[in-house]
């Protein structure tokens, strides 16, 4: 009987599992939910409504949002400060699905967040 090599025994098993990994691209926006401290900021949106009426950041540093979208349809949370352009747009996603978005550093004061796909969804963001 022949004697397999280990090296391609090896790379086939390489190739085997990364052709069961995810094919999804991630645009940097957005990044799969993790562990993450206790006291991170946490928007839910759950039966077209964002369960969370405020929600406090911290000022002047950059920090992770946690995004869990528990509804069939497509959400987000944009970050807009006195109905002006965003501030911050996190990707669309459809749930259920949790993601963990990066929000760049916010001056100290109060936000709007809302979803783009359905701007009833609103909240308030308290950076301080």
């Amino acid at each position: 009987m022949p004697r397999l090599n280990p090296l391609i025994l090896g790379g086939g098993l390489v190739l085997a599992l990364a052709a069961c990994s995810s094919g999804a691209a991630d645009n940097g926006s957005a990044a799969p939910a993790g562990s993450y401290p206790p006291g991170t900021p946490t928007i839910t949106a759950k039966d077209i409504a964002f369960t969370q009426k405020e929600v406090d950041a911290p000022a002047d540093k950059s920090f992770t949002l946690l995004f869990e979208n528990d509804d069939g349809a497509p959400h987000n949370v944009a970050i807009v400060r006195d109905g002006s352009s965003p501030a911050f747009t996190g990707e669309v996603i459809t749930g259920p699905r949790e993601v963990a978005y990066s929000v760049p550093a916010l001056a100290p004061g109060t936000y709007t967040f809302r979803c783009d796909v359905h701007p009833d969804m609103t909240g308030t963001l308290v950076v301080r």
